[in-house]
């Protein structure tokens, strides 16, 4: 982090002391191609392709069959070329085929799936050096050596292709299959293509140009990048420039593009100045969006610009599209660089601009009659590591660090403050940064806003605060305002309670404390208004969680103003419930011990008229042994009416 910093002062500080020179190019800053022994890299990465186009595939719907043409640059003796392979979105069992060649018989090409199970065919020559799992086939064949040709190929062999894509210089490729690509029925080469949606690559420029010097020990380069794309709305650029030997250089950084185009500096090298169009981001304020230069429209200009400004020219690369760009420089510095002391200068008064700048621009601060406060975002300002300490001109008084924010509180008269009457408040931030010994002051000046706050009671002496309305009874509610202004009058004009089910219900007010104007009176302490109302309502209901807002007025009869303040409160019937609560344990042992006490009383009840209203001739018992007069008796009585076979067994 601290090594970006003393970039991110010249980036600011200096950038405006390069000046655009106008001019014929001098005879001694024309370019070359970056030889074989220079140590300059650009790399980029984009989804843009030479050639390609994208259709619905082979006829056979489980099939992909995919079709790369590689051309290297005859710079590389054996070129390579990362693949890899994602296959996450490939619906059912698809049989994926890539078909690949290049312009060289000879070339490297290193495979690999994301997935474990990876089920993929590769088509080319005898002469690919291919690198891959035990789960990639292998099939080889004579194949075209030109990109159309390959195609059309691939459209004999399979009917149709799913993808074609022709890339310059690929050091890395990533493919996505398994997406629905087009519904097109035949696959027509476009120039300029974007494979966005399956592809991207990492690319290695072979098109640098560079003008050198023979001495440029600790002299000042320049790197220029035209980036030609006109459609890109967001690039990420990384610029690396190491001293082989130690030490540092200066740098000139010089990016051009459209105006519409935001940059994300990520990696920065210690020392250097920035030329740059459209507008930019740094690592280290990633939420600041800084405006750019205006840029020269021509090759040319741009060279004399960097010939003004630097000893030399040490790349100079055109980038037709990227997502993001990598310049790589190492160089022999010499000794290692001795800050002077009006470098040091130059820095911290580049620092403390910028310190100031944003601050100011984020306004911070509110101040009330209450107080001061203050929050600096900390993922905004990456306060860890560049701010040490905030406080007040009174030094005494000093921010406190949370998860998010380094937040200063302090009284309205204290830590030096300066009222400006009963509007204004004045005082200055003060800064400590972790890689330079003065402070940084950022002076502020914030207008003294009134605040008003509710507060509900449960008893008329407002001793025991509450944040329930209980229906029919008394609710006792005390505003307060924060004010500058002692000789104000405070009153509420009304009060609505806004509830789930119905629509705001104004309350009538009665005042238990009335309009007043206090005496000189602290700045910190708030004026009171006290008042009661009942919320009446017939019908028991369900309690419910409403909003209660009132109307504040404060002032007099020439001048006044209005406020409305709110407080989330429980509107709760008289044996009603709270809302999502069930019946407690007593009360459930309670109704079931009811109700068995109930079925107890009732039985015996039923019991008891069973027993007294029956016949009394079935009351009497009846004798197990009848006398034997009686059984003779009715025997025969029996005996005399009845004839069958068991009458006369029985008479017998």
């Amino acid at each position: 982090m601290e090594v970006a910093w003393p970039l991110a002062v010249l980036l600011l500080a200096a950038s405006s002391a390069v000046v655009m020179g106008a001019g014929p190019v001098t005879s001694d800053c024309i370019l070359e191609p970056v030889g074989k022994d220079q140590s300059v890299k650009v790399l980029y990465t984009t989804s843009r392709v030479a050639s390609g186009c994208i259709s619905r595939g082979p006829a056979e719907a489980g099939q992909e069959v995919h079709v790369l043409f590689v051309n290297f640059s005859n710079q590389v003796k054996v070129p390579r070329v990362q693949f890899s392979v994602n296959m996450t979105e490939l619906k059912g069992n698809r049989e994926t085929i890539f078909v690949v060649n290049s312009n060289t018989p000879f070339y490297e090409v290193s495979m690999d799936c994301q997935q474990k199970l990876c089920q993929l065919t590769i088509i080319s020559t005898r002469t690919l050096n291919l690198l891959a799992g035990p789960n990639i086939k292998r099939n080889t064949t004579n194949l075209p050596l030109s990109g159309r040709e390959l195609l059309s190929w691939a459209k004999a062999t399979f009917g149709r292709v799913s993808s074609f894509a022709e890339l310059e210089n690929p050091q890395w490729i990533h493919f996505q299959v398994g997406r629905e690509t087009s519904t097109a029925e035949n696959c027509i080469p476009e120039k300029n293509f974007n494979a966005e949606q399956y592809l991207e690559a990492e690319i290695l420029s072979h098109n640098t140009e560079s003008f050198l010097r023979s001495d440029r020990r600790s002299q000042k380069e320049a790197h220029i990048v035209w980036l030609q794309d006109n459609s890109t709305l967001t690039v990420d650029l990384n610029f690396k420039a190491p001293c082989s030997t130690g030490g540092s250089a200066q740098q000139l950084l010089i990016i051009k593009s459209h105006d519409g185009l935001v940059w994300n500096l990520k990696e920065m090298p210690a020392f250097g100045n920035l030329m740059i169009s459209g507008k930019y981001k740094m690592k280290i304020f990633p939420n600041n969006l800084i405006n750019g230069s205006v840029m020269p429209d021509t090759k040319e200009e741009l060279i004399q610009v960097a010939c003004n400004n630097s000893a030399f020219i040490a790349s100079y690369t055109e980038i037709p599209s990227a997502k993001s760009i990598t310049l790589e420089s190492v160089r022999t510095c010499g000794e290692p660089r001795i800050t002077t002391t009006a470098e040091t200068q130059s820095k911290q008064k580049g620092m403390t601009s910028i310190i100031q700048t944003l601050i100011n621009n984020r306004k911070s601060w509110q101040c009330f009659p209450s107080g001061i406060t203050v929050a600096l975002l900390k993922n905004d300002q990456h306060v860890p590591d560049i701010i040490t300490e905030v406080t007040l001109q009174d030094p005494s008084c000093k921010a406190t660090e949370n998860k998010t924010h380094l937040v200063l509180q302090s009284q309205l008269e204290g830590c030096l403050t300066q009222l400006e009457g009963d509007t204004f408040a004045h005082n200055e931030l003060v800064v400590t940064l972790s890689m330079q010994q003065e402070k940084v002051k950022v002076p502020f000046k914030c207008a003294i806003q009134e605040k008003v706050s509710l507060q509900l009671y449960r008893t008329p002496d407002f001793r025991v605060p509450s944040t329930t309305v209980e229906v029919n009874k008394a609710t006792y509610v005390q505003v307060s305002v924060w004010t500058m202004d002692q000789k104000a009058l405070l009153a509420i004009d009304q009060c609505f309670l806004n509830t789930p089910e119905k629509d705001s219900l104004p309350l009538q007010t009665q005042s238990l404390l009335p309009r007043y104007s206090a005496g000189p009176v602290n700045v910190a302490s708030p004026k009171i208004y006290r008042s009661s109302f009942t919320y009446k309502a017939k019908e028991p209901q369900a309690s419910l969680l409403s909003t209660l807002t009132c109307k504040v007025t404060l002032g007099n009869s020439s001048h006044h103003r209005t406020y409305n303040s709110s407080l989330e409160v429980l509107l709760k019937y008289e044996n009603a419930s709270s809302p999502n609560q069930g019946l407690s344990i007593g009360t459930v042992l309670g109704i079931t011990f009811g109700a068995f006490l109930i079925g107890v009383l009732l039985t015996a009840t039923l019991w008891y008229i069973y027993s007294h209203t029956r016949p009394m001739a079935k009351m009497q018992p009846v004798s197990a042994n009848p006398p034997a007069s009686e059984s003779s008796s009715t025997n025969h009585s029996i005996g005399s009416t009845q004839s069958t076979p068991c009458s006369t067994s029985s008479m017998a």
